[in-house]
């Protein structure tokens, strides 16, 4: 997985990082807590958060509302983008190529073709599936622990 650029984060990664047992666990640990690059290697859309924020709220989680709003606010290693005007016309182009794409999936993939991104990481099936624009250079990952190795490996070179 040579040349790695920057990584979109999907929100499903964060709740599998913080509020899962799965056994992935670890590796995205690793993957997040690496070291930190200028430019932000991961970048997000400030969508996450709302995203993020749903469960905890509904369960009066005080302390994972606070992680999750210091986390998107102040991280050195992740650029958290706006949900701008520009962003929305490529999520209606990703929406009309893609019957049933959900806005909320079509903005942030339109973020992180924005952003640059080389690779969106996502355990969305439904993302999974979407045909991206051909010009486009974003591949989309699903997160397993294969991925997640392959990943830490070529970061590490």
């Amino acid at each position: 997985m040579g040349g790695v650029g920057r990584i979109y984060l999907d929100t499903n990664l964060f709740i599998t990082a913080f509020e899962t047992q799965s056994g992935v666990v670890g590796k995205v640990a690793l993957l997040l807590g690496g070291p930190v690059h200028k430019p932000q290697r991961f970048v997000t859309s400030e969508l996450t958060l709302a995203e993020l924020l749903v469960l905890p709220y509904r369960n009066a989680d005080a302390a994972l509302i606070d992680l999750y709003d210091k986390l998107l606010s102040n991280s050195p290693w992740l650029d958290v983008r706006q949900v701008y005007r520009d962003i929305m016309p490529g999520a209606a182009r990703l929406r009309a190529a893609n019957l049933g794409l959900k806005l909320p999936d079509a903005i942030h993939l339109a973020t992180a073709v924005d952003a640059g991104c080389t690779y969106f990481l996502t355990y969305d099936l439904g993302i999974a599936k979407v045909k991206l624009p051909s010009d486009s250079t974003l591949t989309i990952l699903r997160p397993d622990e294969a991925t997640l190795t392959s990943l830490l490996e070529s970061l590490a070179e």
